[in-house]
């Protein structure tokens, strides 16, 4: 796989050289010292990430405004001067994909450009998703049930999306016999694991990213996996009984522990089912399935994360006492 090409638009020759040897194997790297230096070597060869200062001699958010407007998929580092207190409104305001304050470090110049190439996969993967979801709407489709509040994070054509699925399918799993699961993931702590040298808020989305490619990597075509609120996801799985829907979310549990985006940190999954076969009356609902995984989520949480739970009072999937036997004769 050919390294990422970084464009380090920055007029000391000093603060370049730093920023090569911190990228030196991982990264492509160029350096000019001029902002129309900058533009024409873009306007020639975009790269995939580009690296402005920011300073009283070098403005790189005009530079990121004209880049943006020619090139929309360029990912966009801005650095600013140790003290600057507002780095993250203004690398925001300019619709940039991460920032660093000096001094500069190699670990968060690492993440800073590992976060934007990876808000880039997302940005591509929310046009697709996009455009499944227009073709899904203009088809006829059950009316989804009243909405629910929203949590930090949801997307509502997500939702609606997923929404739409799973009803469909709960309406066959009732009329073929047929179990259902939901899972909910959520991320065990992530505040205390993120990286101190850059930006938060961008190396969070880096890692939601990460984690819902690797949870989709662990289930199959038919379920549905998507971010559902802040550091959690949601996970359907039609024709999967308790037992079958518990392997899957240990599996999850153990994948999450060990990807890189998320070091050190833990993920805990709630459990919810139903299952016809069981209990041919029941009634189920998406929010009262999330509701139950909710709570199971949270149970699993409190008790110190890294482990699956089921509702409470669950039995599916635990074997029955046997009887006792009695011979007469």
């Amino acid at each position: 796989m050919p390294l990422p090409r970084v464009l380090v638009a920055e007029p000391s020759a000093p603060i370049c050289a730093a920023l090569r040897k911190f990228l030196d194997g991982r990264a492509e790297v160029q350096a000019v010292h001029y902002l129309d230096e900058a533009v024409q070597t873009v306007r020639a060869r975009p790269p995939d990430v580009v690296i402005a200062s920011v300073s009283g001699t070098f403005d790189g958010e005009v530079l990121a405004v004209q880049l943006r407007k020619q090139h929309p998929d360029l990912c966009l580092v801005l650095v600013y001067p140790p003290e600057e207190e507002k780095a993250f409104e203004r690398a925001t305001a300019v619709n940039a994909d991460a920032f660093l304050t000096g001094p500069l470090k190699k670990p968060g110049v690492l993440n800073a450009v590992r976060a934007a190439l990876k808000l880039r996969e997302l940005r591509l993967k929310v046009l697709e998703l996009a455009a499944k979801v227009e073709a899904l709407e203009a088809r006829p489709v059950p009316a989804a049930p009243s909405p629910r509040p929203k949590g930090p994070g949801v997307n509502t054509a997500d939702e609606t999306f997923f929404k739409k699925y799973m009803l469909l399918e709960v309406k066959r799993s009732k009329r073929y016999a047929y179990p259902v699961a939901l899972l909910l993931v959520g991320l065990d702590r992530l505040d205390e694991h993120l990286a101190k040298e850059s930006s938060p808020e961008f190396q969070r989305a880096a890692i939601r990213n990460e984690v819902l490619t690797a949870i989709s990597a662990l289930v199959r075509d038919i379920d549905v996996a998507m971010p559902f609120a802040e550091d959690k996801y949601l996970v359907f799985l039609p024709h999967t009984p308790h037992a079958g829907a518990r392997i899957v979310a240990q599996r999850i549990v153990e994948k999450l522990s060990a990807i890189a985006a998320f070091e050190k940190g833990t993920a805990s999954v709630g459990l919810a089912g139903f299952d016809p076969t069981v209990d041919p009356k029941a009634s189920v609902s998406f929010g009262a399935l999330v509701r139950e995984a909710s709570q199971a989520l949270k149970r699993a949480q409190e008790a110190g994360g890294n482990r699956v739970e089921a509702p409470a009072g669950s039995t599916e999937g635990t074997p029955k006492p046997k009887k006792s036997r009695i011979s007469m004769g």
